[in-house]
């Protein structure tokens, strides 16, 4: 059992065990399948080494801010997730504020990912119909950039809305109707995202030509006129962040898990462990396939990965077979992806964080299902999908926005967590409760105000999952650090010199969310928003 400050009866069912719930952070994940989706951007800044070397350096910093969430997730486990241990692990007077900015931009991460994953699937099905209705010079070349006037079809942006539209609908389909076999599903997704890596792993190492090592190894470029190497390095980094995004996706479902406590956390760390090697083979295979740059980067698919794979088989069937299982795969982490988002509207709902929120927060007594909170997880990607209407760089800034967005409300509790770790404030575990307000040790003495940290700040108690000290700390350390440097270049644009097509919109984006979360706050939520409540379990 554990206590909160403001407690509520369980409501959802605990559909998951530890499998299902793998099955589920894994494939939202979409980390292997990701970086064929992405890294365009990397090519361009960074080039091969610089893909590869950045991916290395995000996944460790990924790993670090992963797994001190993975001990907060074991403190509390709650659908809740960030801004509920912001409002445990912060001062009391800045509790209620910080909680709800980082609750706001929780929701706005979860609904960013689920309309990205949507484009995703719709302009992967534009690009296979621009692949079926290239010239057969075109395609004998890979689809290269002297042949893109050659397509019989031109992809128009009304038609990827109404894809995406498909795909959200497909989404929700699935977590309503079918809800009650989504634990099973996602459990065989899981199957097919492992076997799914061999199938597109063996036939490009077997049938594609290869480059000399030094290509992948010891090549980077600076495609976007950046000052240094090392500025295109860092702003190329993006593209890999983005892929290893979303394994605290099970942190969202926790209360409909089994033992959330224990499973949660280590949830978290397989899920990255997983699809972080297979992410690193995937890219290494692709950039050793690479033999043109220049003809990927300009594909008229619009995604590189589709010329790799036709210069590899040179065969249009065998490329739309590894295409289609990367489309089948992201339509998959898109079921996912649209349960956590929605658990995590109704968890701030429920706290009364958002508009509507005695509405949104409602649960279905038949099915023990937050359909307003679906519903609306429903519709405001349907409203999102028009504004992308298939732009070009609508992906790069839905991606920006997403990992800015999600950096920022990870950075809030893992600074706190910090803090407390480092003075006192979280102590070893005692046998009843996993928040306690008092301490079992001897608090130390304040040296600027002469009295012990512990009667100033509620003192909170691990859970049952932590990393030992002082392995913690530096992981703590090390994840801070990282976020803010990947926070920072998150904002900049591909080109040093951007137009109005090229620009990185997610700072205007991510600072419009902020004005008007806090604006919100300021008029309504402050008289609403009380702090978190979770579920109590005898």
């Amino acid at each position: 059992m554990f206590t909160n400050p403001n407690p509520s009866p369980e409501v959802l069912k605990r559909r998951f065990g530890f499998v299902s719930m793998l099955g589920m952070s894994t494939t939202l994940m979409l980390t292997w399948e990701g970086i064929l989706l992405y890294f365009s951007s990397g090519l361009l800044n960074g080039g091969p080494s610089g893909l590869l070397y950045s991916y290395l350096l995000s996944w460790a910093g990924v790993l670090s801010v992963m797994s001190c969430l993975a001990e907060l997730s074991s403190l509390a486990p709650c659908a809740s997730g960030q801004y509920h241990w912001v409002y445990l692990l912060s001062p009391d007077p800045l509790a209620r504020l910080s909680s709800y900015v980082v609750g706001w931009l929780s929701v706005a991460v979860w609904q960013g990912v689920v309309t990205m994953t949507g484009y995703l699937c719709g302009t992967l099905i534009q690009g296979l119909i621009v692949l079926h209705t290239l010239n057969p010079s075109s395609v004998a070349n890979g689809g290269t950039n002297e042949n893109i006037a050659a397509s019989r079809y031109t992809p128009q942006g009304y038609q990827a809305t109404l894809l995406l539209w498909s795909a959200i609908l497909l989404a929700l389909l699935t977590n309503t109707l079918l809800s009650s076999h989504l634990p099973k599903i996602e459990g065989f997704i899981l199957y097919i995202h492992l076997l799914g890596f061999f199938s597109i792993l063996i036939p490009l190492l077997y049938l594609s030509d290869r480059v000399p090592p030094s290509a992948v190894f010891s090549t980077f470029t600076n495609g976007g006129e950046w000052p240094s190497t090392s500025v295109a390095f860092l702003v190329g980094m993006i593209t890999n962040v983005g892929a290893l995004l979303g394994s605290d996706g099970a942190v969202h479902m926790s209360e409909e898990i089994h033992s959330a406590a224990r499973v949660v956390p280590w949830n978290i760390l397989l899920t990255l462990l997983i699809n972080g090697s297979l992410g690193l083979g995937m890219l290494i295979t692709v950039l050793f396939c690479l033999t043109e740059p220049e003809a990927a980067l300009n594909s008229p698919t619009k995604y590189p990965f589709i010329s790799i794979f036709q210069s590899a088989t040179k065969n249009t069937v065998g490329t739309t077979l590894m295409t289609s299982l990367i489309l089948l795969l992201s339509f998959s982490a898109l079921f996912g992806q649209f349960a956590s988002a929605s658990r995590q509207l109704w968890s701030f709902a429920r706290d009364a964080g958002v508009p509507f929120s005695h509405r949104l927060a409602r649960v279905s007594p038949s099915s023990l299902l937050p359909m307003n909170a679906i519903l609306t997880t429903c519709t405001i990607p349907l409203l999102l999908g028009v504004i992308v209407s298939g732009s070009s760089v609508a992906l790069l800034n839905l991606l920006s926005f997403v990992t800015s967005a999600w950096l920022l409300a990870a950075l809030i509790p893992l600074s706190l967590l910090l803090w407390r770790r480092t003075t006192g404030l979280i102590s070893m575990p005692q046998p009843v409760n996993h928040v306690s307000t008092s301490s079992p040790v001897t608090p130390p003495e304040s040296p600027m105000l002469g009295e012990p940290l512990q009667k100033r700040h509620r003192v909170l108690e691990w859970g049952p999952w932590r990393i030992p000290e002082p392995l913690g700390t530096i992981v703590n350390v090390f994840g801070v650090c990282w976020s803010l440097v990947a926070l920072c270049f998150s904002f900049w644009p591909p080109f040093a010199k951007p137009t109005v097509q090229t620009m990185n919109w997610s700072a205007l984006m991510t600072g419009f969310w902020l004005i008007f979360g806090v604006g919100w706050f300021a008029i309504w939520g402050r008289r609403t928003y009380k702090g978190p409540v979770v579920e109590i379990r005898g």
